[in-house]
Protein backbone atom coordinates (compact mmCIF):
# COMPACT_ATOMS: atom_id res chain seq x y z
CA UNK A 1 0.00 0.00 0.00
CA UNK A 2 2.81 2.56 0.60
CA UNK A 3 4.28 1.72 -2.54
CA UNK A 4 1.56 2.06 -4.44
CA UNK A 5 0.19 5.15 -2.55
CA UNK A 6 2.38 7.28 -4.49
CA UNK A 7 2.01 5.63 -8.16
CA UNK A 8 -2.00 5.92 -7.33
CA UNK A 9 -1.80 9.70 -6.94
CA UNK A 10 0.53 10.26 -9.53
CA UNK A 11 -1.73 8.61 -11.92
CA UNK A 12 -5.21 9.96 -10.54
CA UNK A 13 -3.74 13.54 -11.18
CA UNK A 14 -2.91 12.95 -14.48
CA UNK A 15 -6.35 11.62 -15.48
CA UNK A 16 -7.62 14.49 -13.75
CA UNK A 17 -5.35 16.85 -15.71
CA UNK A 18 -6.58 15.32 -19.36
CA UNK A 19 -9.90 14.89 -18.71
CA UNK A 20 -11.52 17.01 -20.96
CA UNK A 21 -14.83 16.30 -19.53
CA UNK A 22 -14.71 17.03 -16.33
CA UNK A 23 -15.45 20.45 -14.68
CA UNK A 24 -12.59 23.11 -14.02
CA UNK A 25 -12.17 21.98 -10.50
CA UNK A 26 -10.56 18.68 -11.55
CA UNK A 27 -7.54 20.30 -12.40
CA UNK A 28 -7.54 22.24 -8.93
CA UNK A 29 -7.68 18.54 -7.24
CA UNK A 30 -5.03 17.64 -9.91
CA UNK A 31 -2.42 20.66 -8.28
CA UNK A 32 -3.78 19.02 -4.96
CA UNK A 33 -2.35 15.70 -5.60
CA UNK A 34 0.81 16.36 -6.99
CA UNK A 35 1.49 18.84 -4.12
CA UNK A 36 0.78 15.89 -1.81
CA UNK A 37 3.34 13.75 -3.65
CA UNK A 38 5.93 16.60 -3.60
CA UNK A 39 5.32 16.78 0.12
CA UNK A 40 5.71 12.97 0.70
CA UNK A 41 9.06 13.02 -1.61
CA UNK A 42 10.59 15.76 1.02
CA UNK A 43 9.17 14.14 4.12
CA UNK A 44 8.53 10.70 4.20
CA UNK A 45 11.48 10.13 1.30
CA UNK A 46 13.90 11.93 4.32
CA UNK A 47 15.35 14.51 1.04
CA UNK A 48 16.08 11.66 -0.91
CA UNK A 49 19.29 11.58 -0.03
CA UNK A 50 19.02 9.03 2.97
CA UNK A 51 16.62 7.05 1.04
CA UNK A 52 19.66 6.72 -1.81
CA UNK A 53 22.25 6.32 0.73
CA UNK A 54 23.73 3.36 -0.60
CA UNK A 55 24.41 4.67 -3.84
CA UNK A 56 27.35 6.86 -4.76
CA UNK A 57 27.32 10.55 -5.04
CA UNK A 58 26.84 10.95 -8.78
CA UNK A 59 23.84 8.00 -8.43
CA UNK A 60 22.56 9.93 -5.73
CA UNK A 61 22.46 13.26 -7.84
CA UNK A 62 20.05 11.33 -10.57
CA UNK A 63 16.95 11.41 -7.86
CA UNK A 64 17.93 14.53 -6.77
CA UNK A 65 17.57 16.36 -9.85
CA UNK A 66 14.83 14.73 -10.58
CA UNK A 67 12.83 16.12 -7.57
CA UNK A 68 14.23 19.41 -9.00
CA UNK A 69 12.55 18.93 -12.25
CA UNK A 70 9.49 18.05 -10.38
CA UNK A 71 9.58 21.19 -8.51
CA UNK A 72 10.48 23.44 -11.11
CA UNK A 73 7.14 22.08 -13.19
CA UNK A 74 4.84 21.95 -10.56
CA UNK A 75 5.55 25.99 -9.98
CA UNK A 76 5.34 26.36 -13.53
CA UNK A 77 1.81 24.66 -13.62
CA UNK A 78 0.67 26.68 -10.97
CA UNK A 79 1.68 30.48 -12.90
CA UNK A 80 -0.04 29.03 -15.89
CA UNK A 81 -3.08 27.42 -14.22
CA UNK A 82 -3.46 30.64 -12.35
CA UNK A 83 -3.35 32.22 -16.02
CA UNK A 84 -5.82 30.04 -17.41
CA UNK A 85 -8.48 29.94 -14.76
CA UNK A 86 -11.88 30.99 -16.44
CA UNK A 87 -11.25 30.33 -19.67
CA UNK A 88 -10.28 26.46 -20.00
CA UNK A 89 -9.81 26.76 -24.05
CA UNK A 90 -6.97 28.95 -23.04
CA UNK A 91 -4.03 28.57 -25.94
CA UNK A 92 -2.14 28.04 -22.61
CA UNK A 93 -3.94 24.40 -21.51
CA UNK A 94 -1.07 22.99 -24.23
CA UNK A 95 2.37 23.70 -22.28
CA UNK A 96 0.22 23.24 -19.12
CA UNK A 97 -0.37 19.52 -20.15
CA UNK A 98 3.34 19.48 -21.10
CA UNK A 99 4.36 20.43 -17.93
CA UNK A 100 1.95 17.73 -16.27
CA UNK A 101 3.20 15.22 -18.82
CA UNK A 102 7.07 15.94 -17.64
CA UNK A 103 6.19 16.33 -13.85
CA UNK A 104 4.37 12.68 -13.53
CA UNK A 105 7.47 11.16 -15.71
CA UNK A 106 10.19 12.48 -13.13
CA UNK A 107 7.87 11.67 -10.03
CA UNK A 108 7.19 7.49 -11.50
CA UNK A 109 11.12 7.41 -12.05
CA UNK A 110 12.09 8.50 -8.73
CA UNK A 111 9.01 5.95 -7.50
CA UNK A 112 10.77 3.47 -9.96
CA UNK A 113 14.29 3.71 -8.67
CA UNK A 114 13.03 3.12 -4.71
CA UNK A 115 12.94 -0.76 -6.81
CA UNK A 116 15.78 -2.51 -5.85
CA UNK A 117 16.85 -4.30 -8.99
CA UNK A 118 17.05 -0.02 -10.91
CA UNK A 119 18.74 0.65 -7.71
CA UNK A 120 21.45 -2.54 -8.22
CA UNK A 121 21.51 -1.28 -12.34
CA UNK A 122 22.86 2.43 -11.12
CA UNK A 123 25.60 1.16 -8.82
CA UNK A 124 26.95 -1.18 -11.50
CA UNK A 125 26.75 1.18 -14.22
CA UNK A 126 30.40 2.19 -15.55
CA UNK A 127 30.94 4.63 -18.12
CA UNK A 128 33.98 4.99 -20.67
CA UNK A 129 34.73 7.89 -21.51
CA UNK A 130 33.25 8.18 -24.42
CA UNK A 131 30.16 7.24 -23.09
CA UNK A 132 30.76 9.66 -20.61
CA UNK A 133 30.92 12.40 -23.59
CA UNK A 134 27.45 11.18 -25.18
CA UNK A 135 25.84 11.31 -21.79
CA UNK A 136 27.03 14.19 -20.86
CA UNK A 137 25.13 15.80 -24.15
CA UNK A 138 21.95 14.53 -23.10
CA UNK A 139 21.96 15.90 -20.02
CA UNK A 140 23.04 19.59 -21.02
CA UNK A 141 20.35 18.95 -24.55
CA UNK A 142 17.46 17.84 -21.45
CA UNK A 143 18.50 20.42 -19.25
CA UNK A 144 18.26 22.93 -21.57
CA UNK A 145 15.09 21.51 -23.23
CA UNK A 146 13.51 21.88 -19.46
CA UNK A 147 14.66 25.48 -19.08
CA UNK A 148 13.85 26.78 -22.70
CA UNK A 149 10.15 25.92 -22.40
CA UNK A 150 9.35 27.47 -19.05
CA UNK A 151 7.09 30.67 -19.87
CA UNK A 152 9.64 33.31 -18.71
CA UNK A 153 11.79 31.85 -21.58
CA UNK A 154 9.75 33.05 -24.12
CA UNK A 155 8.37 36.18 -25.38
CA UNK A 156 5.05 34.62 -26.16
CA UNK A 157 4.42 31.85 -23.73
CA UNK A 158 1.53 30.47 -25.93
CA UNK A 159 3.80 29.37 -28.49
CA UNK A 160 5.61 26.81 -26.12
CA UNK A 161 6.21 23.71 -28.06
CA UNK A 162 8.67 21.10 -26.49
CA UNK A 163 10.07 19.91 -29.45
CA UNK A 164 11.17 23.69 -30.76
CA UNK A 165 12.56 24.30 -26.81
CA UNK A 166 14.49 20.48 -28.03
CA UNK A 167 15.47 21.52 -31.35
CA UNK A 168 17.01 24.54 -29.96
CA UNK A 169 18.61 23.52 -27.02
CA UNK A 170 20.08 20.89 -29.00
CA UNK A 171 20.99 23.26 -31.92
CA UNK A 172 22.75 25.58 -29.00
CA UNK A 173 24.88 22.20 -27.13
CA UNK A 174 26.15 21.30 -30.48
CA UNK A 175 27.29 24.22 -31.89
CA UNK A 176 24.99 24.03 -34.60
CA UNK A 177 23.32 27.07 -34.64
CA UNK A 178 20.12 26.18 -36.84
CA UNK A 179 16.99 27.84 -35.29
CA UNK A 180 13.27 27.29 -36.40
CA UNK A 181 12.75 31.76 -35.55
CA UNK A 182 15.23 34.40 -34.69
CA UNK A 183 15.93 33.57 -30.82
CA UNK A 184 16.04 37.74 -29.83
CA UNK A 185 12.09 37.91 -31.16
CA UNK A 186 11.23 34.39 -30.09
CA UNK A 187 12.98 34.05 -26.49
CA UNK A 188 13.16 36.61 -23.27
CA UNK A 189 16.59 37.35 -22.16
CA UNK A 190 16.34 34.82 -19.78
CA UNK A 191 15.72 32.30 -22.48
CA UNK A 192 18.45 33.48 -24.62
CA UNK A 193 21.29 33.19 -21.43
CA UNK A 194 20.12 29.83 -21.34
CA UNK A 195 21.19 29.83 -25.26
CA UNK A 196 24.51 31.13 -24.55
CA UNK A 197 25.43 28.92 -21.45
CA UNK A 198 24.44 25.98 -23.54
CA UNK A 199 26.91 27.19 -26.45
CA UNK A 200 30.04 27.78 -23.97
CA UNK A 201 28.74 24.23 -22.54
CA UNK A 202 28.62 22.66 -26.01
CA UNK A 203 31.36 23.94 -27.45
CA UNK A 204 34.12 23.50 -25.06
CA UNK A 205 32.79 19.53 -24.51
CA UNK A 206 31.12 17.83 -21.16
CA UNK A 207 34.29 15.88 -20.49
CA UNK A 208 36.32 18.93 -20.51
CA UNK A 209 33.80 20.47 -17.94
CA UNK A 210 33.84 17.44 -16.11
CA UNK A 211 37.48 17.88 -15.42
CA UNK A 212 37.42 21.51 -15.01
CA UNK A 213 34.79 20.80 -11.97
CA UNK A 214 37.62 17.84 -10.75
CA UNK A 215 40.08 20.34 -10.63
CA UNK A 216 38.02 22.95 -8.61
CA UNK A 217 37.69 20.03 -6.39
CA UNK A 218 41.00 19.25 -5.89
CA UNK A 219 40.12 15.41 -7.23
CA UNK A 220 42.57 13.42 -9.43
CA UNK A 221 41.04 12.64 -12.73
CA UNK A 222 40.86 9.03 -13.24
CA UNK A 223 44.01 7.21 -15.22
CA UNK A 224 41.41 6.37 -17.94
CA UNK A 225 40.33 9.51 -18.69
CA UNK A 226 43.67 11.17 -18.70
CA UNK A 227 45.08 8.93 -20.84
CA UNK A 228 41.92 9.37 -23.25
CA UNK A 229 42.05 13.35 -22.77
CA UNK A 230 46.43 12.95 -23.78
CA UNK A 231 45.52 11.27 -27.48
CA UNK A 232 42.72 13.96 -28.12
CA UNK A 233 45.16 17.20 -26.72
CA UNK A 234 48.06 15.56 -27.28
CA UNK A 235 49.63 16.50 -24.53
CA UNK A 236 53.14 15.05 -23.96
CA UNK A 237 52.47 12.89 -21.05
CA UNK A 238 49.40 11.81 -19.05
CA UNK A 239 50.29 14.04 -16.14
CA UNK A 240 50.15 17.25 -17.52
CA UNK A 241 46.26 16.63 -18.94
CA UNK A 242 45.02 19.01 -15.77
CA UNK A 243 47.48 21.85 -17.10
CA UNK A 244 46.45 21.80 -20.42
CA UNK A 245 42.81 21.72 -19.46
CA UNK A 246 43.20 24.43 -17.37
CA UNK A 247 44.90 26.57 -20.45
CA UNK A 248 42.15 25.62 -22.71
CA UNK A 249 39.95 27.52 -20.17
CA UNK A 250 42.03 30.19 -19.65
CA UNK A 251 42.55 30.82 -23.58
CA UNK A 252 39.00 30.06 -24.15
CA UNK A 253 37.85 33.21 -21.70
CA UNK A 254 40.37 35.38 -23.08
CA UNK A 255 39.81 35.32 -26.94
CA UNK A 256 36.28 35.55 -26.19
CA UNK A 257 36.80 38.54 -23.80
CA UNK A 258 39.02 40.60 -26.60
CA UNK A 259 36.44 39.56 -28.82
CA UNK A 260 33.72 40.99 -27.47
CA UNK A 261 35.42 44.07 -27.00
CA UNK A 262 36.59 44.41 -30.62
CA UNK A 263 32.92 43.16 -31.76
CA UNK A 264 31.82 46.03 -29.81
CA UNK A 265 34.05 48.48 -30.87
CA UNK A 266 32.55 47.39 -34.28
CA UNK A 267 29.19 47.92 -33.65
CA UNK A 268 26.82 50.86 -35.34
CA UNK A 269 25.74 53.36 -32.95
CA UNK A 270 22.41 52.95 -32.05
CA UNK A 271 22.15 49.40 -31.44
CA UNK A 272 20.46 47.74 -28.81
CA UNK A 273 22.28 45.82 -25.84
CA UNK A 274 25.55 46.56 -27.60
CA UNK A 275 27.27 45.15 -25.09
CA UNK A 276 25.46 41.69 -23.96
CA UNK A 277 25.31 41.44 -27.91
CA UNK A 278 28.87 41.48 -28.13
CA UNK A 279 29.61 38.89 -25.54
CA UNK A 280 26.66 36.67 -26.86
CA UNK A 281 28.49 36.76 -30.84
CA UNK A 282 31.76 36.57 -29.56
CA UNK A 283 31.40 33.28 -27.19
CA UNK A 284 28.82 31.81 -30.65
CA UNK A 285 31.51 32.66 -32.77
CA UNK A 286 34.26 31.45 -30.72
CA UNK A 287 32.40 28.31 -30.34
CA UNK A 288 31.78 27.89 -34.08
CA UNK A 289 27.94 27.84 -33.18
CA UNK A 290 26.41 30.64 -35.13
CA UNK A 291 23.90 31.75 -33.16
CA UNK A 292 22.67 35.51 -33.73
CA UNK A 293 20.74 38.15 -31.50
CA UNK A 294 20.18 39.81 -35.49
CA UNK A 295 16.89 38.56 -36.43
CA UNK A 296 18.37 37.94 -40.27
CA UNK A 297 22.06 37.34 -38.99
CA UNK A 298 24.88 39.30 -40.23
CA UNK A 299 23.37 40.06 -43.42
CA UNK A 300 23.33 43.75 -41.93
CA UNK A 301 26.43 44.13 -41.73
CA UNK A 302 28.03 42.81 -44.78
CA UNK A 303 29.71 45.84 -45.72
CA UNK A 304 31.18 46.31 -42.02
CA UNK A 305 34.67 45.46 -42.60
CA UNK A 306 35.97 45.03 -38.82
CA UNK A 307 33.23 43.83 -37.60
CA UNK A 308 33.92 41.04 -40.81
CA UNK A 309 37.05 40.53 -39.23
CA UNK A 310 36.80 40.11 -35.87
CA UNK A 311 33.78 37.33 -36.25
CA UNK A 312 35.95 35.58 -38.94
CA UNK A 313 39.38 35.36 -36.18
CA UNK A 314 37.13 34.32 -33.78
CA UNK A 315 35.83 31.24 -35.78
CA UNK A 316 39.43 30.28 -37.08
CA UNK A 317 40.78 30.64 -33.47
CA UNK A 318 38.23 28.20 -32.71
CA UNK A 319 38.29 25.88 -35.89
CA UNK A 320 42.20 25.19 -35.67
CA UNK A 321 42.08 23.25 -32.35
CA UNK A 322 43.88 24.19 -28.95
CA UNK A 323 46.47 21.83 -29.39
CA UNK A 324 47.34 24.43 -32.32
CA UNK A 325 46.81 27.58 -30.41
CA UNK A 326 48.46 26.13 -27.57
CA UNK A 327 51.99 25.13 -29.99
CA UNK A 328 51.13 28.48 -31.28
CA UNK A 329 50.72 30.30 -27.75
CA UNK A 330 54.24 28.68 -26.43
CA UNK A 331 56.06 30.72 -29.37
CA UNK A 332 59.03 32.85 -27.13
CA UNK A 333 58.29 36.08 -28.26
CA UNK A 334 60.43 38.00 -25.74
CA UNK A 335 63.07 35.87 -25.25
CA UNK A 336 66.14 35.32 -27.47
CA UNK A 337 66.08 31.26 -27.04
CA UNK A 338 63.63 31.29 -30.34
CA UNK A 339 65.36 28.60 -31.58
CA UNK A 340 64.28 25.74 -29.57
CA UNK A 341 60.68 26.58 -30.48
CA UNK A 342 58.98 24.70 -33.56
CA UNK A 343 55.62 24.18 -34.89
CA UNK A 344 54.41 20.36 -34.75
CA UNK A 345 53.80 18.35 -36.75
CA UNK A 346 49.81 18.45 -36.41
CA UNK A 347 50.19 22.28 -36.27
CA UNK A 348 51.76 22.43 -39.70
CA UNK A 349 48.89 19.88 -41.30
CA UNK A 350 46.16 21.71 -39.70
CA UNK A 351 47.06 25.13 -40.71
CA UNK A 352 47.91 24.21 -44.08
CA UNK A 353 44.91 22.43 -44.69
CA UNK A 354 42.86 25.06 -43.17
CA UNK A 355 44.35 27.58 -45.17
CA UNK A 356 43.91 25.84 -48.67
CA UNK A 357 40.64 25.53 -47.98
CA UNK A 358 40.17 29.06 -46.91
CA UNK A 359 41.80 30.12 -50.71
CA UNK A 360 40.10 27.44 -52.53
CA UNK A 361 36.49 28.18 -50.94
CA UNK A 362 37.21 32.47 -51.08
CA UNK A 363 38.20 31.99 -54.80
CA UNK A 364 35.65 29.60 -55.79
CA UNK A 365 32.56 31.65 -54.05
CA UNK A 366 33.95 35.00 -55.75
CA UNK A 367 33.99 33.87 -59.02
CA UNK A 368 30.37 31.64 -58.85
CA UNK A 369 28.72 34.48 -57.38
CA UNK A 370 30.52 37.39 -59.17
CA UNK A 371 27.20 38.21 -60.79
CA UNK A 372 24.90 36.81 -58.35
CA UNK A 373 24.89 37.26 -54.71
CA UNK A 374 27.60 39.63 -54.88
CA UNK A 375 26.81 41.56 -57.60
CA UNK A 376 25.61 44.34 -55.45
CA UNK A 377 28.85 44.86 -53.89
CA UNK A 378 31.43 47.25 -54.40
CA UNK A 379 34.90 44.81 -55.09
CA UNK A 380 36.58 44.50 -51.23
CA UNK A 381 33.43 43.87 -50.45
CA UNK A 382 33.13 40.89 -52.34
CA UNK A 383 36.51 39.78 -51.31
CA UNK A 384 35.62 40.14 -47.85
CA UNK A 385 32.01 38.21 -48.32
CA UNK A 386 33.50 34.90 -50.47
CA UNK A 387 36.11 34.45 -47.26
CA UNK A 388 33.93 34.95 -44.66
CA UNK A 389 31.45 32.68 -46.12
CA UNK A 390 34.62 30.48 -47.23
CA UNK A 391 35.32 30.53 -43.21
CA UNK A 392 31.66 30.19 -41.72
CA UNK A 393 31.11 27.23 -43.75
CA UNK A 394 33.91 25.53 -41.62
CA UNK A 395 31.13 24.69 -39.43
CA UNK A 396 30.41 27.73 -38.01
CA UNK A 397 27.00 29.26 -39.71
CA UNK A 398 27.04 32.80 -39.71
CA UNK A 399 25.91 34.57 -42.77
CA UNK A 400 26.39 38.16 -44.66
CA UNK A 401 24.59 37.17 -47.23
CA UNK A 402 21.36 35.29 -48.14
CA UNK A 403 22.49 31.33 -48.77
CA UNK A 404 18.95 30.53 -50.10
CA UNK A 405 20.14 32.90 -53.22
CA UNK A 406 23.65 30.90 -54.09
CA UNK A 407 23.60 29.17 -56.83
CA UNK A 408 23.61 25.41 -56.79
CA UNK A 409 27.70 24.86 -57.80
CA UNK A 410 27.92 27.59 -54.91
CA UNK A 411 25.68 25.51 -52.48
CA UNK A 412 27.83 22.13 -53.76
CA UNK A 413 31.18 23.76 -52.86
CA UNK A 414 29.76 24.42 -49.64
CA UNK A 415 28.75 21.31 -48.96
CA UNK A 416 32.29 19.97 -49.28
CA UNK A 417 33.57 22.73 -46.94
CA UNK A 418 31.07 21.93 -44.31
CA UNK A 419 32.04 18.12 -44.89
CA UNK A 420 35.44 18.43 -43.95
CA UNK A 421 35.29 20.84 -40.65
CA UNK A 422 37.14 22.39 -38.56
CA UNK A 423 40.30 20.42 -36.95
CA UNK A 424 40.82 18.02 -33.97
CA UNK A 425 40.14 19.08 -30.15
CA UNK A 426 38.16 22.57 -31.47
CA UNK A 427 34.95 23.56 -31.38
CA UNK A 428 34.28 22.80 -35.14
CA UNK A 429 32.33 19.63 -36.54
CA UNK A 430 32.71 17.98 -39.66
CA UNK A 431 35.42 14.98 -40.70
CA UNK A 432 38.42 17.36 -39.48
CA UNK A 433 41.14 18.71 -41.64
CA UNK A 434 44.12 16.10 -40.48
CA UNK A 435 41.46 13.37 -41.24
CA UNK A 436 40.76 15.07 -45.07
CA UNK A 437 44.52 15.66 -44.78
CA UNK A 438 45.57 11.70 -44.44
CA UNK A 439 43.17 11.20 -46.71
CA UNK A 440 45.15 13.01 -50.01
CA UNK A 441 48.09 11.39 -48.51
CA UNK A 442 47.08 7.86 -48.94
CA UNK A 443 45.50 8.48 -52.44
CA UNK A 444 49.09 10.34 -53.20
CA UNK A 445 50.77 7.10 -51.93
CA UNK A 446 48.73 5.25 -54.51
CA UNK A 447 48.86 6.71 -57.22
CA UNK A 448 52.32 7.41 -56.62
CA UNK A 449 52.54 3.41 -56.06
CA UNK A 450 54.30 3.66 -52.76
CA UNK A 451 53.18 1.75 -49.56
CA UNK A 452 54.37 4.43 -47.61
CA UNK A 453 52.06 7.35 -46.45
CA UNK A 454 53.82 10.46 -45.98
CA UNK A 455 53.15 14.24 -45.33
CA UNK A 456 55.41 16.69 -45.00
CA UNK A 457 58.30 14.25 -45.62
CA UNK A 458 57.15 12.86 -42.23
CA UNK A 459 55.56 8.99 -42.29
CA UNK A 460 52.14 8.64 -40.87
CA UNK A 461 51.15 5.35 -39.38
CA UNK A 462 48.95 2.62 -40.45
CA UNK A 463 46.46 3.03 -37.58
CA UNK A 464 45.83 7.17 -38.43
CA UNK A 465 45.40 6.02 -41.66
CA UNK A 466 42.74 3.46 -40.91
CA UNK A 467 41.16 5.97 -38.45
CA UNK A 468 41.00 8.51 -41.37
CA UNK A 469 39.13 6.29 -43.42
CA UNK A 470 37.26 4.58 -40.63
CA UNK A 471 35.69 8.33 -39.61
CA UNK A 472 35.55 9.13 -43.18
CA UNK A 473 33.12 6.42 -44.19
CA UNK A 474 31.37 5.94 -41.04
CA UNK A 475 30.03 9.68 -40.95
CA UNK A 476 28.80 9.23 -44.66
CA UNK A 477 27.34 6.57 -44.22
CA UNK A 478 24.94 7.72 -40.79
CA UNK A 479 24.19 11.30 -43.28
CA UNK A 480 23.05 9.10 -46.03
CA UNK A 481 20.81 7.36 -44.08
CA UNK A 482 19.40 10.35 -42.48
CA UNK A 483 19.07 11.88 -45.49
CA UNK A 484 16.88 9.20 -46.59
CA UNK A 485 14.70 9.77 -43.63
CA UNK A 486 14.35 13.64 -44.08
CA UNK A 487 13.92 12.84 -47.88
CA UNK A 488 10.94 10.92 -46.97
CA UNK A 489 9.52 12.90 -44.65
CA UNK A 490 9.68 16.30 -45.94
CA UNK A 491 8.36 17.80 -49.24
CA UNK A 492 10.47 20.15 -51.24
CA UNK A 493 13.43 19.65 -53.16
CA UNK A 494 16.45 17.46 -53.23
CA UNK A 495 19.36 20.26 -52.89
CA UNK A 496 17.70 22.45 -50.19
CA UNK A 497 16.88 19.18 -48.26
CA UNK A 498 20.54 17.86 -48.66
CA UNK A 499 22.23 21.64 -47.83
CA UNK A 500 20.20 21.49 -44.37
CA UNK A 501 20.75 17.89 -43.44
CA UNK A 502 24.80 18.00 -43.97
CA UNK A 503 24.73 21.93 -42.30
CA UNK A 504 22.84 19.63 -39.48
CA UNK A 505 25.19 16.66 -39.55
CA UNK A 506 28.09 18.53 -39.43
CA UNK A 507 27.18 21.27 -37.11
CA UNK A 508 27.61 24.23 -39.28
CA UNK A 509 23.92 25.85 -39.39
CA UNK A 510 23.63 27.28 -42.70
CA UNK A 511 20.10 26.79 -43.95
CA UNK A 512 18.70 27.96 -47.46
CA UNK A 513 15.84 28.67 -45.38
CA UNK A 514 13.93 25.52 -45.12
CA UNK A 515 14.36 25.24 -41.20
CA UNK A 516 11.53 26.96 -39.79
CA UNK A 517 8.75 24.77 -42.19
CA UNK A 518 10.12 21.48 -40.81
CA UNK A 519 7.45 19.37 -39.82
CA UNK A 520 7.30 17.96 -36.84
CA UNK A 521 8.79 14.58 -37.26
CA UNK A 522 11.39 16.28 -39.69
CA UNK A 523 12.77 18.95 -36.85
CA UNK A 524 12.76 15.48 -34.88
CA UNK A 525 15.65 13.64 -37.72
CA UNK A 526 17.09 17.42 -37.46
CA UNK A 527 17.15 17.03 -33.47
CA UNK A 528 18.57 13.64 -34.14
CA UNK A 529 21.54 14.29 -37.20
CA UNK A 530 22.72 17.31 -34.80
CA UNK A 531 23.14 15.15 -32.27
CA UNK A 532 24.83 12.08 -33.87
CA UNK A 533 26.81 15.05 -35.84
CA UNK A 534 28.47 16.37 -33.00
CA UNK A 535 28.37 12.82 -30.29
CA UNK A 536 29.26 10.80 -33.23
CA UNK A 537 32.52 12.50 -33.96
CA UNK A 538 33.85 13.30 -30.67
CA UNK A 539 32.77 10.01 -29.40
CA UNK A 540 34.73 8.27 -32.42
CA UNK A 541 37.91 10.17 -31.65
CA UNK A 542 37.53 9.35 -27.63
CA UNK A 543 37.10 5.84 -29.07
CA UNK A 544 40.21 6.09 -30.86
CA UNK A 545 42.04 7.60 -28.85
CA UNK A 546 42.06 4.59 -26.58
CA UNK A 547 44.90 2.14 -26.31
CA UNK A 548 44.12 -0.29 -29.28
CA UNK A 549 43.94 -3.83 -27.81
CA UNK A 550 45.21 -6.56 -30.41
CA UNK A 551 44.50 -10.07 -30.41
CA UNK A 552 45.52 -13.01 -29.10
CA UNK A 553 44.92 -14.81 -33.18
CA UNK A 554 45.63 -13.58 -36.07
CA UNK A 555 43.21 -14.87 -39.73
CA UNK A 556 44.97 -15.96 -42.65
CA UNK A 557 45.56 -12.95 -44.85
CA UNK A 558 44.11 -13.38 -48.66
CA UNK A 559 44.18 -11.34 -51.76
CA UNK A 560 40.61 -9.56 -52.59
CA UNK A 561 40.42 -7.59 -55.71
CA UNK A 562 40.04 -3.72 -55.64
CA UNK A 563 38.61 -1.36 -58.46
Amino acid sequence: MKYFSMAGMLILSLLLDFSIWLPEVSRILAMLLQAVVLVKLVYQERLLHFKFRHLSTQKKFIPIALFGVCLLFYIEKAVIFYATLGDPLDLLINPYRSYSIIFFISAFLIYALRLNIIARFLAGIHLRPAQTMAMGFVMLISTGTLLLSLPQMVSDPSKISIIDALFTATSASTVTGLSLAPISEFYSASGVWVILFLIQMGGLGIMTFGVLFSLVSNKRIKLQHAVTLQGVLETESVGTVRKEIGLIFLLTFVIEAFGAVFFWLSLPEGTEAPVFSSIFHAVSAFCNAGFSLFPDNLEGFVGNISLNFVIVVLIILGGIGFPVLNNLGSYPLFRKNRTTWRLSFHSKMVLSVSAGLLGIGTVGIYILEFNGALSSLSWYEKMVSAFFHSVTARTAGFNTLNVGVFSDATLYLLLMLMWIGGSPASTAGGIKTTTFAVMLATLKAMLSQREEVSFFQRSISPLAVQKALSIAFSSSAILAILLLLLLFTEGGHFKEIMFESVSAFNTVGLSTGITSALSPLGKLIIILTMFIGRIGSLTLAFSLAERVSKGKYAYPEERVIIG
